[in-house]
């Protein structure tokens, strides 16, 4: 039988493959390029109404009334801690630097703050990609973004937060390299990054846990060479954190009582804070400058419930080490172990005014960053097409709402009175919020509010030197002079170790008539600072009230030839001068004539 010609034979229909079609993706310069540009044009669309901003909360303190930055021999004080509240002296060291070049300008201060944002948003990329986490750069743009970032960027004060953290993350690059590579340099690399990092604030104190918690991420386990490298950085922490306490205890919080509550009231509250911290990371909506105080002492037994939650994530994650489990206790480990030293367990200066605060959350949220990015990295990589498609519209309806949320939230640090009259509609007994509105209606002038605003903080707090110095202020402006001193004398009895306070007093005191004490107010001040040259003009003009010319024309000599430029001093000394000559043809030795000013006559 002949074979079938195949022609005839039956026709086998082709095979299709399915095949998945890549979307079309850029080269990869180009790609990097325009991610890149993407962090950064969200981050300048979400601060863009802080450009122009005002000084906020204690900018004052920081930067507009800080004479260590206005004093160019004040480099070695800020070294050997004669000054401040803390101990920060490379920050202090670039603000010093910074002064010098932009001195009072706020929108020069918040685009330094704002550049160092986006830096440490595309470092973050940078090293979540080195830990070959997938979504690395998704990790560096939701960094960017988030809103719970918007209080330490918006806020000048917070510089500390933006400058310590890309030390600390090239740091963390530099051990990571050691660590894979064994060169040395990258060890003193990480080394000296990690100091550096820890002298511009302290909180990046938990950082040596950090290296060894990699260590086991990265292979189940932590070697005793592992631990003896780390040593090092254990010691740097120990020092640097010690003196955290000694200047926290002695000048930042002084004879001022914290209501704390016993250890009791501070476990309750740690985990409560944990549970909170967390909560508003994962939803960061209904931010506010000062959130509401829980009541700690004695706690209700319900906020213990936060340690048994906690202690059953940790055991049901240990069960899953050996998989993914590792991952997740590496990022949560990250965040609570550097979200720890904020927690309540070591008092804090912060802690008069609350509990829980966004800008204690700038380096710890790194932990959860990374495993959001981590997560939809890997859902991305494991997708089809259409779910593929869906993610992304997904992502980019997610990217809308953070960028918009957080340039919504920036316009709230336009200034004081936003910050605080939204601060208040949330949260009416915020008595620091009161104080400073009070203290900004003080300065408008528009003195009914301001009492009102004012005798509130008082109420709320009545054991607080501010509160009294701002009713000092207010009632000084009322023109009750003999009102406003007792107020202002509180203030110093409540905080005899806060400088501003004692000013304060002294200048009312010479604006009062009450000239022999406005003296030893000074007096006490110049034992401080005995290089202050406000404090040597304003003891000048107790002198000169006294009858004591040659005495004040040296103090104003004096502070001149520390500031050339300060215009009271210059004034005093030439009305002292011509006083001196005219001396023996007027009568009376005071009268009549321009007097001298002390300097900051016109603020409270």
């Amino acid at each position: 039988m002949p074979r079938p010609s195949p022609k005839n034979q039956p026709v086998k229909s082709a095979r299709v493959e399915r095949t998945r079609v890549a979307p079309p993706t850029l080269p990869r310069v180009g790609s990097t390029t325009w991610r890149v540009l993407l962090i950064l044009l969200a981050g300048l669309f979400i601060y863009a109404p802080v450009f122009h901003g005002g000084w906020l909360w204690d900018d004052d303190q920081e930067v507009t009334n800080n004479v260590v930055l206005s004093d160019p021999a004040a480099l070695p004080q800020i070294w050997t801690g004669a000054v401040g509240a803390d101990y920060f002296p490379l920050k202090t060291t670039v603000q010093w630097l910074y002064f010098r070049l932009v001195e009072r300008d706020p929108t020069s201060w918040h685009l330094l703050n704002i550049a160092l944002h986006l830096l440490n948003a595309l470092l973050v990329w940078k090293v979540l990609e080195r830990l070959r986490v997938p979504g690395a750069w998704l990790g560096g743009l939701l960094f960017c973004i988030h809103p719970i970032m918007v209080e330490s960027v918006a806020w000048v004060s917070e510089l500390k937060n933006t400058l310590s953290l890309p030390f600390l993350l090239l740091s963390f690059l530099a051990w990571v390299n050691f660590d894979e590579k064994k060169r040395e340099s990258d060890y003193y690399w990480a080394l000296g990054l990690f100091l550096a990092s820890i002298l511009c604030k302290t909180s990046v104190v938990m950082f040596p846990f950090v290296l060894l918690l990699f260590c086991w991420w990265k292979r189940g386990r932590i070697a005793w060479s592992e631990i003896l490298r780390s040593a090092p950085f254990f010691l740097i922490s120990l020092g640097m954190g010690l003196a955290t306490v000694y200047f926290q205890f002695g000048r930042a919080i002084g004879a001022e009582t914290i209501p704390v509550g016993g250890a009791i009231s501070r476990l309750a509250t740690g985990g409560v804070a944990i549970l909170f911290y967390l909560y508003k990371c994962v939803l960061p909506f209904g931010l506010i400058p000062i959130y509401p105080r829980w009541e700690v002492d004695p706690p209700p037994w319900q906020m213990f419930l936060a340690w048994p939650v906690l202690v059953a994530a940790f055991i049901g994650l240990w069960s899953k080490r050996s998989t993914w489990g590792r991952h997740v206790l590496f990022g949560l480990g990250f965040f609570l172990i550097t979200v720890l030293p904020v927690l309540g367990f070591v008092t804090m200066s912060y802690m008069r005014i609350t509990w829980v605060a966004d800008h204690f959350l700038y380096l710890p949220i790194l932990g959860l960053i990374g495993l959001a990015a981590g997560a939809a990295g890997t859902l991305y990589e494991k997708a089809d097409q259409h779910a593929e498609r869906t993610l992304r519209w997904l992502g980019l309806a997610l990217f809308a709402v953070l960028v918009f949320q957080s340039h919504r939230y920036a316009g709230v640090f336009a200034n004081e009175y936003e910050m605080w009259t939204y601060t208040l509609k949330r949260n009416s007994d915020a008595w620091q919020a009161h104080s400073r509105l009070g203290k900004v209606l003080l300065d408008r002038k528009e003195y009914d509010q301001a009492f009102h605003h004012i005798s509130e903080s008082v109420r709320l707090r009545p054991d607080l030197a501010e509160t009294h110095n701002n009713l000092g202020a207010l009632l000084e402006r009322k023109g009750d002079t003999k009102a406003a001193l007792a107020q202002l004398r509180l203030a110093v009895r409540l905080a005899p170790t806060i400088p501003i306070y004692k000013v304060n007093l002294g200048t009312m005191l010479l604006k009062g008539g009450e000239y022999r004490e406005g003296e030893a107010i000074y007096d006490e001040l110049l034992k401080l600072e005995p290089d202050n040259p406000t404090f040597l003009c304003n003891q000048g003009v107790a002198f000169h009230f006294q009858g004591r010319p040659e005495e004040a024309i040296a103090r104003f000599r004096q502070a001149l030839e520390i500031d050339p430029n300060l215009k009271d001093a210059k004034e005093n000394l030439a009305l002292a001068l011509k006083k001196k000559e005219d001396e023996g043809t007027k009568g009376d030795p005071d009268g009549g004539e321009e007097a001298p000013k002390t300097v900051g006559s016109d603020g409270g």
